[in-house]
């Protein structure tokens, strides 16, 4: 094999590549305009080449062999495409099994069951709160719901994904239940019935038994189903979470780490070894808009889980681990959805590349509630195009060997390794989050994107960039919840059996199931409905969605259309040539438009009195003066006077911001109210303008 040429050569290549290129910026610091930093700390260069190898371990080590740098798969044509797990959308259970009967017959290889409020609260519909039947999810109450959302799949051939929330046991009982009723032996089953207590606390903030106590829970089923089901997963992490609340992808990787070593100690003392944990894990990922990003993030969880585990003594494990992921919440939008389409495309690519084995694709409407069948279909084919279409699983680690994802993979492994050491400083991931460290560390990160979001140095494309007002937002789709909770509570108070007893322990819950028991029977039986333990409450982490504020602009906006019959208006004054005003009048266009306005001004003057009467007569609460820096000084005082003169309840805004605070000042004595530029936060001031004219109601 002919070796790498030398590196020095290149290096000064390189250096004369750099000489070249700030000759060419004219002045303009080469780390200023070419080097981006992003939210994960990290620095892209403009440029990578062999030399950002040097030092990088675990290169040479092919695919399968640890740490798994380049994939578990040792040949491109095992396990040869990601599992296809469209979540799917359903309340009750036969539109489940309709609609997931649909989708494998239309490409999708693995069946995805979210619970409803009421049923992870593992409550039955009679008696759970007003809201809770069929909120986010399917409403499962007994063996009998399970078989009909299930019936004719062939659940010994095809894997289910059945997420029970913090405690396993009592769902469990009715999924096992319902497989041995059909005859189906438990050692075929395959999926996952992946309880995640630390998941759920940090959701909610606190826990409806004690932490410990689900913990001990958690124990228990592992132990079971490695003996009963040994195909199936029984321990979740997730970092959805983390993910929806803004968390950038290298805490995400931090804190699923720090997350999957405190449920090995933690059932390790429970008497679960180490090597049987780590193979039942299934950890969760949100996948994020950072292209490259996303995929090194992918590549890096397996190094960094593989050393974890080394440090167990038990490095072999980290060949069964499983990844899912599904399309982020955070960046997705309610206006110019269709756009969502082309985030989750990339999203999806990046998850492939990085190596996925699992994945969900969300429908584009899916932000505005229950997607329709069309979204559905159209996210269920981009599976099929990544894999039949485009052959991404043909190569084993598709993204290996890039110079910039290799240096980008190592750069979040190191950044990753260092936050989990921090949390294991501070006595392991359960006790950072009583301490409320990683909740801290996220509420940082998101107030960071959302400044970026606010003053556009994060693009939503038509919501913070380029919007299109005749765009119809996505209509919020709710349901029913009084009929649906009316009619799921009639139906299991009429199936529910009196004084059924539930012998102890799992075998005995899948008896008591088969005979009839209720999730919420089985779950005061086995202790899963005690009251909560105030010691465990930790701050929750909320998801939000970074498009909110702006949308809420364009909120305003409509409604002020609804009521007057025109949205808010505001007046470009442009003066001077056209290569004099263009550049501003263009930013000030793109500026107003993000928040809902309508733009007045098409024409041009000679004169800031010609600008400021054709200002005041056109009836906009808010005009822009767009010129330049030269000519500001002589027309904003003549400007400004005319303006103020014709109305004085005008806002006057000045595209651009002097330099000098003496001339910002002499601005505002002359007049003007708020200058927008390229370092403002757009939203902030929108909001402000538009409090300003009274849109908002």
């Amino acid at each position: 094999m002919k070796s790498a040429p030398p590196l020095a050569p290149l290096s000064a290549s390189l250096a004369q590549w750099r000489k070249t290129v700030e000759s060419e910026l004219k002045g303009v610091p080469f780390e200023k305009k070419l080097v981006t930093r992003i939210a994960e700390g990290t620095a892209l260069q403009p440029l990578y080449t062999r030399l950002d190898l040097a030092g990088l371990a675990d290169l040479a080590q092919p695919p399968g062999v640890a740490p798994f740098l380049r994939g578990t798969r040792t040949n491109s044509v095992s396990n040869r495409t990601w599992e296809i797990c469209q979540e799917i959308p359903a309340a009750t259970p036969a539109e489940f099994n309709q609609s997931a009967l649909a989708a494998l017959m239309q490409g999708q290889n693995g069946v995805s069951v979210t619970p409803d409020l009421a049923t992870l609260d593992v409550r039955d519909p009679d008696t759970s709160p007003a809201g809770s039947v069929g909120a986010n999810g399917l409403s499962l109450a007994d063996t009998t719901d399970v078989l009909q959302a299930l019936d004719k799949i062939a659940i010994d051939c095809v894997p289910v994904h059945l997420y029970p929330g913090a405690t396993a046991q009592p769902l469990a009982a009715l999924y096992l239940a319902a497989a041995t009723q059909r005859k189906t032996s438990l050692q075929h089953l395959t999926g996952s019935i992946a309880a995640d207590p630390l998941g759920e606390w940090v959701r909610r903030g606190r826990t409806a038994t004690s932490i410990e106590g689900q913990l001990d829970a958690l124990a228990e089923w592992t132990s079971w189903a490695s003996s009963h089901t040994p195909a199936l997963r029984t321990i979740g992490v997730s970092t959805e979470v983390w993910s929806d609340a803004g968390a950038t992808a290298t805490q995400e990787l931090a804190f699923a780490l720090a997350a999957g070593v405190e449920i090995l100690r933690s059932l390790a003392r429970r008497d679960v070894a180490v090597a049987t944990s780590a193979t039942r894990m299934r950890f969760t990922f949100s996948v994020g808009s950072q292209f490259f990003a996303e995929i090194a993030k992918f590549r890096a969880f397996r190094l960094l889980w593989a050393r974890a585990l080394s440090a167990f003594g038990s490095g072999a494990s980290a060949k069964e681990v499983i990844v899912h992921a599904r399309t982020g919440r955070w960046n997705k939008t309610l206006r110019d959805a269709h756009v969502n389409m082309l985030r989750v495309t990339t999203e999806a690519c990046s998850a492939v590349l990085g190596g996925v084995d699992s994945l969900h694709i969300a429908p584009f409407d899916e932000v505005g509630g229950a997607p329709d069948k069309i979204a559905q279909r159209i996210a269920r084919n981009v599976h099929t195009l990544l894999s039949e279409e485009f052959h991404f699983t043909d190569t084993m680690d598709p993204a290996g060997g890039s110079w910039y994802i290799e240096k980008l993979t190592d750069d979040f492994a190191r950044r990753a390794w260092a936050l989990f050491q921090e949390i294991e400083a501070q006595g392991g991931y359960m006790a950072a989050l009583r301490t409320g460290f990683p909740q801290k560390c996220v509420a940082t990160a998101a107030a960071e994107k959302d400044d970026a979001i606010s003053k556009r140095r994060m693009s939503l494309i038509g919501t913070n960039l380029f919007p299109n007002l005749k765009e119809k937002p996505l209509v919020i789709k709710t349901r029913d919840a009084v009929a649906l909770a009316a009619t799921r509570g009639q139906a299991i108070k009429a199936r529910r059996k009196t004084g059924v007893i539930v012998p102890a322990g799992i075998d005995g819950a899948i008896q008591a199931a088969s005979a009839g028991a209720t999730l919420g029977q089985l779950a005061e039986a086995m202790g899963a409905s005690a009251s909560v333990s105030a010691s465990d409450e930790i701050t929750p982490v909320k998801a939000r969605r970074a498009a909110e504020g702006f949308e809420a602009l364009h909120n305003d906006a409509e409604a002020l259309l609804k009521r007057t019959g025109a949205r808010p208006k505001v007046f470009i004054a442009k003066i001077g040539p056209v290569k004099q005003h263009k550049p501003r009048a263009d930013f000030t266009a793109g500026f107003f438009t993000v928040g809902g306005f309508d733009l007045a001004g098409k024409e041009s003057f000679d004169s800031a009195e010609a600008a400021a009467q054709a200002a005041v007569k056109s009836g906009s609460p808010i005009v822009v003066l767009c010129s330049t820096d030269e000519t500001y000084p002589d027309l904003v005082p003549v400007f400004g006077k005319a303006l103020k003169a014709g109305n004085p309840n005008l806002v006057f805004v000045l595209a651009g911001l002097p330099a000098e605070p003496a001339t910002v000042a002499a601005f505002r004595a002359a007049g003007v109210d708020e200058f927008i530029h390229a370092r403002a936060n757009v939203r902030e001031l929108l909001a402000k303008f538009i409090n300003q004219i009274g849109a908002i109601k």
